[in-house]
């Protein structure tokens, strides 16, 4: 059984003649007749009853004509669906996005973008950058910007930005001038949560300061970003975070920056897809978007 064959027994069955339904379909009233010929001996049943003044169905012709639209009816709309998703017409982009890419990198740039692909739908899922990049090993989502990097051999990475972390807090909270390690250590601190691209890239850099990171006095440990600088606003303690997540409370002086003594933390944001995976269109304009603004 071919499309073919199908397209053909329908445009037959609607205009109730073998000549205008080979016409409908442009083939020639013989070779309409031996399309229903051969699909009628594949199913071993009559599909129409032939008169000399027209062509009708029979009653399983009926049954498979509902069966027979159906599929020709999918199959065009999957035809333009890959049209539509070959040119941009209409497509969705699922992307996922840890905690400071989803919320201050993204929807910086996607007016950008949906000025550019106003038939592009952009689906944003949040977490950390364990959790986004197991979306992506599911294919729940087709990139990923993360604040962290991943050893896997199935996934793609490409740094694309760097930003500095930095300690920050009310101003009165700390003595001024450069702290040393017994100085943080006694600091009230608000942490991220384990598997944040923060709270790793923190870790590693005290690590590399000889700074042991569980001896530090932690008060709070959070899910994100702004739940962090709200706790510090709030005067809950001081906390390492990105300058992204605190830069207009840097400028009008409502944060101050701490500096620990030979401390520096620079990160970088990757992005992340599956190796292997042929990128749809969308997914390559948002790409090349996302390394064009940093």
């Amino acid at each position: 059984m071919t499309l073919k064959q199908l397209e053909v027994f329908l445009a037959v069955a609607d205009t109730r003649s073998f000549s205008k339904g080979g016409e409908a379909v442009s083939l020639a009233q013989s070779t309409a007749s031996q399309h229903i010929r051969a699909l009628e001996d594949e199913l071993n049943v009559r599909l129409f009853d032939r008169s000399a003044s027209q062509v009708a169905l029979t009653e399983v012709g009926r049954l498979f004509y509902d069966h027979a639209a159906g599929i020709c009816r999918h199959c065009s709309e999957a035809v333009e669906a890959v049209r539509r998703f070959q040119g941009l017409e209409q497509a969705t982009l699922r992307v996922g996005a840890s905690t400071i890419p989803a919320a201050f990198l993204i929807p910086d740039m996607l007016g950008h973008f949906s000025t550019a692909w106003p038939g592009v739908r952009l689906e944003l899922q949040q977490g950390d950058t364990h959790e986004v990049i197991r979306l992506l090993q599911d294919e729940r989502v087709e990139l990923a910007v993360v604040g962290g990097h991943i050893d896997d051999d199935s996934i793609n990475m490409q740094e694309v930005m760097t930003e500095r972390i930095v300690l920050v807090a009310r101003p009165g909270l700390s003595p001024v001038g450069i702290l040393e390690y017994n100085q943080l250590a006694q600091l009230p601190l608000v942490i991220r949560e384990a598997g944040s691209g923060t709270r790793t890239a923190v870790d590693s850099a005290l690590q590399k300061n000889g700074i042991d990171p569980r001896r530090l006095r932690v008060v709070a440990q959070l899910g994100s970003s702004e739940a962090v600088r709200r706790a510090v606003l709030s005067g809950a303690g001081a906390a390492f975070v990105s300058t992204l997540a605190v830069g207009h409370e840097l400028a009008d002086g409502t944060l101050i920056e701490l500096t620990v003594s030979g401390l520096t933390i620079n990160r970088s944001f990757y992005l992340a897809w599956r190796r292997g995976k042929s990128l749809s269109p969308a997914a390559l304009e948002f790409m090349a978007m996302v390394k064009r603004s940093r």
